[in-house]
Order: C-alpha cells, then structure tokens, then sequence
C-alpha cells in the first residue's frame, strides 16, 4: 500500500491526513500545536511524530507505506526551520520524498492549486498570501504575535483583555464578556486571569478568542466591536497583497482559512463586506477541503502522482 502523508502544523493544533494513490482520504488525525517559534523545535517535533503516528494506526499502516510527505507548516517561511524539519521527517519516513513548506502556500492550494487565487489565513496567527497570472507571489503579515498577526486569535485575544483592563479601571462591573473569558480558561478572579494569562502568553491569548466569539453571539456589543476590528485588520492584509501582486482588476479566487472564521458572524459579515470592495471581480471561494488535505494531495504529485478530485474528507478522530 503506498500512502502519501499531509500535515498542517500551527499554533494551536497538528493535522495529519494520510491519502491513498487515488487521492482518498484513509485517516485524518488531530493533535497538539507544532509551531517551534511559539514553543520549541522538540515539541514540533513530538507533536507531528505523534499525528502521523496516529494517522498511520488509523490506516492500519506503517512509516515504510509512506511514499510522500508535504508539511505546510508555521514558521516554515524561514529556510532554516524549513530545513530542521524535512531532517527530521526524512528520519521518519526513510522511503518517501519529503518536503516542509510554510502554512500559507498550502493554505492557498485549498483555494486554488493553480492561476490567480489569494488566501487570507487566521488563526492562532494571522497572514495573506497570494499568487498572480504569471505566478508571482506574495504575502503579508505573519510575522509573530509581537509584531503582527492582525486580526488573529491571538491579537483578539489581547484586545479583549485590554478592553477588559479598561473598564477595570474605570470601575466597572464584570461584564458578560469577561465572565465568557473566564468561565474559557477556568478562572472567576480578574487578577487569577493576568497572572495566568501573563505566564503563558503564547498559549492562553488565543484560547480567550472562542469565549470572545461566544459573547458576540450572545449580543455583548464589546465583543462584537473587537471582532469587527479584527475583521478590518484581516481584510487589510488581503488588500496589500492584491496590491503588490496587481490584482485588483483582475479575475481571481479569494478564500478564507482558519479557526477564527465561522465563529461569529459579526466578524464574518464584516470579513465578507470588505473583501467583496477589494477589486471588482474578485470571487469569494471557499476551500476545497482542509490544508492538511491539500498538503496530502501535494505529496502525491510531488512523488509522481497526479492531482485527483478530492474525495469527501471523514470526520477527524481525536
């Protein structure tokens, strides 16, 4: 049996899908964050050997089926953790053409595996990156929490605690939102939620964003205000990218990827307004199927194989 092997690797979660010489998917698994700028490279690693790990079993197949690996990962951008990590999937799988790319160009293959397409990617970070007629690319933002990721989980996430900082100071009651953010992380004290916020920044900012989205649901007008502002952020990034790559009286493919979507749709419809006056004949498309799907898709062509129409993809197992 020979398999090719896709993983999307973020901030908050691993996704390893295993597709056969057709291109259907035989096992979808989910595990543990693997971006080793926001933790290490050994927890990378563990947490991508853990997923395939348990795509395989799922498959009921060994390392050694493996024909072709693609790895869309964060961080993947810098040529040194790209190369960190093709070392190490070339170990565990010692028969397969192995390849590591950043997140944001196999993002982009869930849009459109070919021709103009732009994607506009959120979640735990936040980026866009997009390719033109004569195959130029470009992208914009992703950067890291510290200096970018506009729009993201995390960047919501800071937001709606200074919010909450804010009203503090102005001595206010606790609200609904900060109630939804505490009721998240498990804690009902302001100052229990800096302090356990502000030891694991990395980790606990982009798990506010969920209860963030549920008060919005709820119809709390401050939540809703700082997803409508992350909206406008996200569509900028979108916006520079269609400007650099000349796009915007062209005929092109526009999609969106990411945790942060589908959560609230006051982020949603203020996402969908903006991008829709970007350029005239832009089409709002959504993706074909996951990254981690496109990742397996790409490592069948990689080892020889064609592209094929994507098969439905099963329910993820945990």
């Amino acid at each position: 049996m020979n398999l090719y092997l896709g993983l999307d690797g973020g901030g908050t979660k691993t996704q390893a899908v295993l597709v056969d010489e057709a291109g259907r998917v035989v096992a979808d698994i989910r595990g543990n964050a693997s971006n080793p700028l926001r933790s290490s490279f050994a927890r990378a690693f563990t947490a991508l050997d853990d997923a395939a790990a348990r795509a395989l079993s799922a498959a009921h197949a060994e390392a050694a089926d493996v024909r072709g690996v693609t790895a869309g990962l964060a961080g993947a951008g810098q040529p040194r953790v790209a190369k960190r990590f093709v070392a190490f999937l070339s170990t565990r799988f010692r028969g397969a053409t192995v390849e590591a790319l950043p997140d944001l160009e196999i993002a982009l293959e869930t849009i459109a595996e070919r021709g103009p397409a732009v994607v506009l990617l959120a979640g735990t970070g936040s980026a866009a990156f997009g390719r033109n007629g004569e195959g130029r690319t470009a992208r914009a933002g992703g950067w890291g929490p510290w200096f970018s990721d506009e729009g993201s989980a995390f960047d919501i996430g800071r937001h709606a605690l200074a919010s909450i900082a804010r009203a503090h100071d102005a001595g206010k009651p606790p609200g609904s939102l900060e109630q939804a953010i505490g009721a998240a992380l498990g804690v009902h004290d302001w100052q229990q939620l800096i302090e356990q916020v502000s030891r694991k920044p990395l980790e606990r900012l982009p798990a506010v964003f969920p209860a963030v989205a549920v008060a919005a649901v709820a119809g709390d007008e401050t939540a809703c205000a700082i997803l409508r502002e992350a909206a406008e952020n996200l569509v900028a990034l979108a916006g520079a990218v269609i400007s650099r790559l000349g796009l915007e009286r062209s005929d092109f493919a526009l999609g969106r990827v990411g945790g942060v979507f589908g959560r609230a749709a006051c982020l949603d419809r203020r996402v969908e307004e903006l991008l829709a006056s970007l350029s005239p004949r832009v089409r709002l498309t959504p993706s074909r199927f996951s990254p981690a799907v496109a990742a397996a898709r790409r490592a069948l062509r990689l080892a020889g194989g064609s592209s094929v129409a994507a098969a439905p993809e099963p329910s993820p197992s945990s």
